[in-house]
């Protein structure tokens, strides 16, 4: 799988973004596999305090959520994805969270947060920031639905390590950390810290990589 034609990339750029129908399933378990060592990072930079209510950008099929929950299982998750199969299969797969309300998926159309002012204590995302339409709008949202004090965790794969893979010319916006910094600094948001990591993932085309992936913790002041 390590040669796939212009078309094939193409397709699997846009299943990044927006699984749907068969193959979209196929990429959701493909993503968690690849991503999984990276949203438990972020997941662990989450503040997990009883009674919080956290948000979700992006969870995909949510099977990492059980892991939040592990951390804490008096929490109110809420998860918020483009694509609507991500929406149906992240509520079968986490059905002893969402029959008891403790988790809810639903489905966003990526530009507008549906929620109030200062809804969310703690808010995080993995390897989304590439497809937001209006980035700067975007967090502007993020920062208006999180509470003052309550912290923005965003997680993604640096440029320099993004611009190597043949999909990422279709449809990504690459960031680097002074970008992405930057960005959040715009909206209002505080920078606390930020922390890059070195690990080993199979990658979507099958091949085991050396990545980086870089988290950015910020606050809303």
């Amino acid at each position: 799988m390590g040669n796939l034609s212009e078309k094939e990339l193409q397709e699997l750029a846009g299943q990044l973004s927006h699984p749907n129908g068969e193959n979209g399933i196929h990429t959701a378990y493909s993503m968690n596999v690849a991503n999984d060592n990276m949203i438990r990072h972020a997941i662990d930079q989450v503040e997990t305090k009883a009674h919080s209510t956290i948000l979700e950008i992006g969870p995909g099929n949510g099977i990492h959520i059980k892991y939040l929950f592990e951390k804490e299982a008096d929490l109110n998750y809420y998860g918020i994805d483009v694509s609507e199969l991500m929406v149906e299969e992240a509520q079968k797969l986490n059905s002893e969270f969402t029959t008891s309300k403790k988790a809810v998926f639903e489905l966003t159309d990526g530009e507008k947060i549906s929620h109030p002012d200062s809804f969310f204590n703690s808010i995080f995302t993995a390897n989304t920031i590439y497809f937001w339409k209006n980035p700067e709008e975007y967090l502007n949202e993020i920062f208006r639905v999180l509470q003052p004090g309550g912290t923005f965790i965003l997680a993604f794969i640096p440029k320099e390590v993004m611009e190597k893979i043949p999909f990422s010319k279709y449809g990504f916006e690459l960031y680097d950390t002074e970008k992405a910094k930057s960005l959040l600094e715009t909206s209002g948001f505080k920078i606390e810290t930020i922390v890059s990591e070195k690990e080993e993932v199979l990658s979507n085309t099958g091949e085991i990589k050396i990545r980086t992936f870089t988290i950015i913790k910020s606050q809303k002041p």
